[in-house]
């Protein structure tokens, strides 16, 4: 009777499990992560990983991927739109959606990225479900940078472009010139790119706005690369010239491997006292005298009293002036006409051919110095500094003018001899200029 009653109660527990339905089992999906483009990385470079996420049911919303953290590299989740997949395995249809992130290794070696959960639901039962990545390896290639460079950024290509407010120049005391600066780069993350540095310059004052960042994708949704956008104001505090200086980006190009420089060139400005419409005195009133007031304030109205003042001046110093002038004709006469002209005049006769163009030369000389206390003669000049050498040419010049038989002369033989001359006659003017080594014996009491 036992034996029966127990059978019995396993029977029971037999049907009553029997009569529960069974739990659902996890619709399948799969994940996969590779990386593009496929190979070796050069270090500062940009490189995606990019995470494919399948199933062979449907999604109910996006899956959930998680911020990742690598050591020695900047690593984020793309904003890019994730791209729709479908594909046939063992017959059976998978979908699924794609997703990306962009890796710059900083550091080179081995750089390992290790396996992370993906969370998604799906099916009608909204059914969480969560996969396990593989973990990834890449290989980095060291990079060397050149001399004078400091920071890496790597990138097919990049552009950089400047914009100068207001453009139409004017600028007074008191404005304000904004400088933007736009750095374009396709194949390279916004956040690598290197900020902008406005250097401060004397008599303006700086005041930088924060830096705007992003990144750029394509039609499809696809990482193109990134833009920063760096602005700068300077208000202008003094009256003066100004320059800001170049900007300028060093990277290397990935294709080709090579060191490239993009720059934009300095900025040149003038800025005046004050705006014409911005008088320096504030005036309450708006009426003809303040308008006039105003204006006679501004760069222009100050430029025409100086002017006033100083024709004013002028002619109240009229005679002055006048004395003034013919002392600096007179002066400019006697500059332009000093003997050292005449006589560079004569050396430059020194390859003359022409017997009368060099004699005229040579008299024009002896008659100006002759005002300094010289002779006034060629004979003169033989007879006190002169040589034989030097008489002889004279003579010959001067039966090639006026003789029967014209005798042979020389030009350079002749400006030399009159060169030595002039040496003689200098430094004889420099003794009799100098003063007495002793004083006099029986000076006056």
């Amino acid at each position: 009777m036992k034996w029966l009653m127990a059978c019995l109660l396993c029977l029971g527990v037999v049907i009553a499990h029997a009569d529960e339905p069974a739990a659902p089992t996890a619709p399948p999906m799969r994940v996969r992560a590779h990386q593009e483009p496929a190979g070796t990385l050069m270090q500062g470079e940009t490189a995606r990983i990019v995470v494919d996420v399948l199933t062979s049911d449907f999604f109910i919303d996006a899956p959930v991927l998680p911020e990742l953290h690598v050591d020695g590299a900047y690593l984020s989740l793309s904003a890019e739109t994730p791209g729709h997949l479908v594909e046939t395995v063992d017959g059976q249809t998978w979908s699924g959606v794609s997703r990306t992130y962009l890796i710059t290794p900083l550091m080179s070696g081995t750089m390992a990225i290790p396996s992370f959960e993906i969370t998604a639901h799906l099916g009608a039962q909204h059914t969480p479900v969560t996969v396990q990545t593989q973990p990834l390896s890449l290989q980095v290639q060291a990079l060397v940078l050149p001399q004078g460079v400091t920071e890496a950024l790597i990138a097919r290509s990049l552009k950089i472009t400047q914009t100068i407010t207001p453009d139409d120049g004017g600028l007074h005391v008191g404005d304000t010139l904004t400088r933007r600066i736009e750095i374009a780069a396709e194949g390279a993350p916004a956040m690598m790119l290197p900020p902008s540095r406005f250097a401060p310059v004397d008599g303006l004052t700086l005041y930088p706005a924060s830096p705007v960042v992003r990144d750029a994708v394509d039609n499809h949704g696809g990482f193109v690369g990134g833009t920063r956008v760096d602005t700068a104001s300077y208000v202008i505090d003094h009256r003066g010239r100004y320059t800001l200086p170049p900007i300028s980006v060093r990277w290397m190009d990935i294709r080709t491997r090579q060191w490239r420089e993009s720059s934009v060139p300095a900025v040149h400005f003038h800025a005046w006292w004050g705006a014409p419409n911005k008088p320096r005195f504030a005036l309450p009133q708006r009426g003809f005298m303040p308008r006039l007031l105003g204006w006679f304030s501004s760069d222009a109205g100050l430029a025409l009293v100086m002017l006033a003042v100083l024709a004013g001046l002028a002619w109240y110093f009229r005679a002055w002036c006048t004395r003034q002038w013919r002392r600096w004709m007179d002066w400019r006469y006697r500059w332009r006409h000093r003997e050292a002209v005449a006589f560079r005049a004569v050396r430059r006769r020194h390859s003359e051919t022409s017997a009368a163009a060099l004699a005229q030369t040579i008299d024009a000389w002896v008659r100006r110095v002759a005002d300094d206390g010289a002779p006034d003669s060629i004979g003169g000049w033989m007879a006190r500094y002169g040589d034989a050498a030097l008489s002889d040419q004279w003579n010959a010049l001067q039966d090639s003018l006026y003789g029967a038989n014209g005798s042979s002369w020389s030009a350079k033989a002749l400006v030399d001899g009159l060169a030595d001359a002039r040496s003689q006659w200098k430094r004889s003017r420099w003794r009799w200029r100098q003063p007495p080594a002793l004083p006099p014996l029986n000076p006056a009491a």
